[in-house]
């Protein structure tokens, strides 16, 4: 729908596609997204100095909370520790996935007061030395909101944000004891997910009016910590740059399990907002990903780009074959993930990759060690061998979009 006014005088929507008996009238649930407008108000709460400041410590917040760890041992945890996802606290939801019962984020849902269960989980790490993703962290924000303001973050955010916005449809859950789920239970329209983005974009404006400060969009969006995904970490916003079409493309974007995002492409005045199925979706963030880097981003810097491609000789394509399984040494996966192999082999003149389920993707080499693939139902993928000092060959990462997965050559 090319060059449809939105209410912003502004904001054009180029495209618009709903498929499977989805609609713009249908709001689904955007997930862990709901994380990053969490950081949002928290920015505007900081900007009215209902919050002092980001180092103050979380325990000084919770008071009502004595008896758990946080509490009684004065941790030296701060908010800001809390929005970069580095508090150092014992919590992985990614080993066993989310309903699993020994996911900590299950218990914090069947627990009689989730804050509770957040503030009682043991340090392990210094605050701020290594990026844990946790929902329990996400959750603290919103008790933390609440006991600074007086409301809880759905009146904040509905007084605050979604009505001076036009954002009036909308659905956010919450716990028996009124603790909202603001780390990914709120259902929201994808115009209102991309009118969300347009503000990050626009310096936390809308329609003239400072929503939040630009400072705070600043800080949010820019890298604080590294989470070995090929994407940097700030306020629950993921950030980073690709090579698409040869060109180096920044962007900001929150994300959802299943691949619900908002993206936000400063330099090129673009938002991409994506819903998709929640569950059983393992694939969903890759499958987004490679449509930017297959489609609406070459339609916006290169539509007539095409990848180069060149001749290896055999003697060196057989440098690349083996056997290569997921480096986990930095970033958790899921444990079934640690057994997984895949394997590069070649055949005739042509070499190719094959995933655990079967599949097989030709590699077409661009240069001596970056090569690119189709992968089925999801798209491009690129693959950039990584040598030792002898020249022989290590690592495989693969990038898709602006997430990579780093390969360690077993044999």
């Amino acid at each position: 729908v090319p060059n449809r006014p939105l209410p912003d005088a502004h904001l054009f929507l180029v495209l618009e596609e709903y498929f499977n008996g989805y609609s713009r009238e249908i709001k689904p649930i955007i997930a862990s997204v709901t994380k990053s407008i969490t950081s949002i108000l928290m920015g505007i709460a900081l900007d009215r100095q209902m919050i002092g400041s980001i180092d103050q410590r979380v325990y000084e917040f919770f008071p009502e909370y004595k008896g758990t760890r946080w509490i009684d041992r004065k941790y030296d945890i701060t908010v800001e520790h809390v929005l970069t996802m580095t508090a150092g606290v014992d919590w992985d939801e990614i080993t066993f996935l989310h309903p699993d019962p020994r996911n900590p984020n299950t218990l914090m849902y069947t627990s009689d007061h989730p804050i509770g269960y957040v503030l009682d989980r043991k340090q392990i790490d210094p605050p701020g030395s290594r990026w844990r993703y946790s929902s329990g962290l996400t959750l603290l924000l919103g008790g933390i909101l609440k006991n600074a303001t007086g409301v809880y973050a759905d009146k904040f955010a509905e007084q605050y944000l979604f009505e001076p916005m036009g954002i009036t449809d909308y659905l956010w859950l919450k716990h028996p004891d009124g603790t909202i789920y603001v780390h990914g239970d709120l259902f929201l329209k994808p115009r209102d997910m991309a009118k969300i983005g347009y503000l990050m974009l626009n310096q936390g404006q809308w329609q003239n009016r400072q929503i939040v400060s630009h400072a705070w969009i600043k800080a949010s969006t820019g890298k604080h910590i590294e989470t070995f995904k090929g994407y940097g970490y700030g306020y629950q916003w993921r950030c980073g740059k690709t090579l698409i079409c040869d060109q180096e493309i920044e962007a900001f974007w929150a994300s959802g399990t299943g691949g619900q995002k908002i993206y936000v492409f400063p330099k090129l005045d673009l938002i991409v907002v994506f819903t998709s199925k929640i569950f059983g979706n393992d694939s969903g963030h890759e499958r987004n990903g490679a449509m930017l880097a297959d489609f609406i981003i070459p339609a916006v810097v290169s539509p007539g780009y095409k990848p180069r491609a060149i001749a290896l000789d055999n003697t060196v394509l057989d440098t690349y074959a083996g056997e290569y399984k997921i480096n986990h040494e930095k970033v958790l996966i899921p444990e079934f993930m640690k057994t997984l192999r895949f394997q590069v082999f070649r055949e005739g003149n042509k070499l190719y990759f094959k995933a655990p389920d079967g599949q097989s993707v030709q590699l077409i080499p661009q240069s001596k060690d970056l090569f690119h693939g189709t992968l089925k139902d999801i798209g491009q993928a690129r693959f950039r061998i990584i040598r030792d000092e002898q020249g022989v060959v290590k690592q495989v990462r693969r990038h898709i979009g602006f997430r990579t997965v780093l390969l360690d050559k077993v044999r």
